[in-house]
Protein backbone atom coordinates (compact mmCIF):
# COMPACT_ATOMS: atom_id res chain seq x y z
CA UNK A 1 0.00 0.00 0.00
CA UNK A 2 2.73 2.46 1.12
CA UNK A 3 4.91 2.32 -2.45
CA UNK A 4 1.51 1.78 -4.82
CA UNK A 5 -1.42 3.44 -3.49
CA UNK A 6 0.27 6.15 -1.23
CA UNK A 7 3.08 6.88 -3.38
CA UNK A 8 6.22 6.74 -0.93
CA UNK A 9 9.30 5.89 -2.66
CA UNK A 10 10.93 2.45 -0.94
CA UNK A 11 14.00 4.98 0.56
CA UNK A 12 10.92 7.22 2.33
CA UNK A 13 9.31 4.09 3.43
CA UNK A 14 12.09 2.84 5.01
CA UNK A 15 12.83 6.11 6.89
CA UNK A 16 9.69 5.87 8.15
CA UNK A 17 8.78 4.81 11.99
CA UNK A 18 5.78 3.16 12.32
CA UNK A 19 4.25 5.57 14.04
CA UNK A 20 4.69 8.11 11.11
CA UNK A 21 3.70 4.96 8.44
CA UNK A 22 0.69 4.47 10.49
CA UNK A 23 -0.41 8.33 10.43
CA UNK A 24 0.28 8.41 6.91
CA UNK A 25 -1.72 5.54 6.10
CA UNK A 26 -5.01 6.73 7.88
CA UNK A 27 -4.55 10.36 6.65
CA UNK A 28 -4.47 8.35 3.05
CA UNK A 29 -7.74 6.05 4.11
CA UNK A 30 -9.71 9.41 5.43
CA UNK A 31 -8.88 11.31 2.14
CA UNK A 32 -10.35 8.20 0.15
CA UNK A 33 -13.29 8.09 2.51
CA UNK A 34 -14.16 11.30 1.67
CA UNK A 35 -13.72 11.07 -1.70
CA UNK A 36 -16.25 8.47 -1.54
CA UNK A 37 -18.54 10.83 0.55
CA UNK A 38 -18.43 13.40 -1.66
CA UNK A 39 -18.92 10.89 -5.18
CA UNK A 40 -21.80 9.47 -3.22
CA UNK A 41 -23.47 13.51 -2.54
CA UNK A 42 -22.89 14.28 -6.11
CA UNK A 43 -24.82 11.04 -7.12
CA UNK A 44 -27.81 11.49 -5.18
CA UNK A 45 -27.59 15.37 -6.03
CA UNK A 46 -27.83 14.11 -9.72
CA UNK A 47 -30.56 11.63 -9.15
CA UNK A 48 -32.51 13.84 -7.04
CA UNK A 49 -32.72 16.43 -9.78
CA UNK A 50 -34.80 14.02 -11.99
CA UNK A 51 -37.02 12.46 -9.75
CA UNK A 52 -40.05 14.12 -7.89
CA UNK A 53 -40.03 16.42 -4.73
CA UNK A 54 -41.28 13.76 -2.68
CA UNK A 55 -39.25 11.06 -3.71
CA UNK A 56 -35.88 12.03 -3.61
CA UNK A 57 -33.58 10.07 -1.74
CA UNK A 58 -30.31 10.62 0.68
CA UNK A 59 -26.95 10.06 -0.20
CA UNK A 60 -26.96 6.86 2.38
CA UNK A 61 -30.01 5.03 0.53
CA UNK A 62 -27.70 4.91 -2.70
CA UNK A 63 -25.11 2.91 -1.54
CA UNK A 64 -23.27 2.28 2.67
CA UNK A 65 -19.88 3.07 3.44
CA UNK A 66 -17.64 1.48 5.80
CA UNK A 67 -18.08 4.25 7.84
CA UNK A 68 -21.63 4.31 7.84
CA UNK A 69 -21.57 1.55 10.18
CA UNK A 70 -19.24 3.97 12.80
CA UNK A 71 -21.57 6.31 13.18
CA UNK A 72 -24.61 4.53 13.16
CA UNK A 73 -23.63 1.86 16.41
CA UNK A 74 -22.01 4.72 18.76
CA UNK A 75 -21.93 3.58 22.24
CA UNK A 76 -24.18 4.94 24.87
CA UNK A 77 -22.94 7.56 27.61
CA UNK A 78 -22.85 5.72 30.70
CA UNK A 79 -24.95 7.19 33.65
CA UNK A 80 -23.79 8.54 36.61
CA UNK A 81 -24.00 5.21 38.42
CA UNK A 82 -22.49 3.28 35.88
CA UNK A 83 -19.94 5.75 36.16
CA UNK A 84 -19.18 5.77 40.04
CA UNK A 85 -19.19 1.92 39.88
CA UNK A 86 -16.55 2.05 36.90
CA UNK A 87 -14.22 4.21 39.40
CA UNK A 88 -14.92 2.17 42.05
CA UNK A 89 -13.68 -1.29 40.08
CA UNK A 90 -10.98 0.92 38.66
CA UNK A 91 -9.93 2.03 42.84
CA UNK A 92 -10.17 -1.43 44.09
CA UNK A 93 -8.03 -2.86 41.10
CA UNK A 94 -5.43 -0.22 41.83
CA UNK A 95 -5.18 -1.08 45.24
CA UNK A 96 -4.60 -4.32 44.32
CA UNK A 97 -0.65 -4.02 42.78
Amino acid sequence: MAIGEIGLTLKDFYTLTYNEYHNVAKAYMQKDEREWLRTRMLASLLINVQMPKDKHITPEMLFSLPSDNLIIKKKPVPTKDEFLQAVERYNKGKDKV
